[in-house]
């Protein structure tokens, strides 16, 4: 069952990005009941087309960040300024879950910049490399309630769920450099064969 826990019917769930890795937690999220927009700093028809994969719908990242209660930031690192441009004002209430991957220059903390430019505590940093039934997600956040949430969402998926502390852990699970697309490919490919 979908967390709707203080919601009206199933949590509203926005994903920015549009690549393999965010269609693939579309997909979970609708499986579990979420109600699910994809928005995209690319415009809409990137939105579109992971929607159409996914099974949710699409709209402009402003609407999605307008209705939404949960926003997960899925889309390379290097986006988060454009995507933070196009949503606009977020509401305080939303939970804010930073899935990108990539690091930023200088060694600054993504989730923590993001954190300082949407001027909230409710960022939650998770790993997700392969979203999918049985996962595990690693998710560190300063917000009790923010990371219940993700905690409850990410569940009721099928994931396991793995508490690391504070926001201020989070560089210890960021993603390798290199990873990115082609990773999530290979996790894919590998547990594919390993359940085959």
């Amino acid at each position: 069952m979908p967390l709707t826990i203080g919601y009206k019917g199933p949590m509203k769930v926005a994903i920015f990005g549009s690549d393999a890795r965010a269609v693939a937690m579309g997909r979970l999220l609708v499986t579990a009941g979420y109600h699910v927009c994809f928005g995209d700093a690319g415009g809409m028809e990137p939105a579109e087309a992971a929607a159409e994969q996914a099974g949710a719908v699409a709209d402009t990242p402003y609407n999605d960040a307008a209705v939404c209660e949960m926003l997960i930031f899925a889309g390379p690192r290097e986006q988060m300024d454009d995507l933070l441009a196009l949503a606009g004002r977020i509401s305080p209430h939303a939970v804010v879950v930073d899935a990108m991957e990539g690091l930023l220059p200088g060694g600054e903390s993504g989730p923590e910049v993001l954190a300082r430019k949407l001027d909230t505590h409710r960022v939650v940093r998770a790993m997700i490399p392969l979203p999918q039934a049985g996962a595990n997600i690693l998710y560190c956040g300063n917000d009790a309630d923010a990371m219940t949430i993700v905690e409850e969402v990410f569940r009721t998926a099928g994931c396991v769920t793995t508490d690391r502390g504070p926001l201020a852990n989070a560089a210890e699970i960021e993603a390798p450099p290199d990873a990115g697309e082609s990773s999530f490919e290979t996790l894919k490919s590998a547990n594919t064969v390993a359940s085959a």
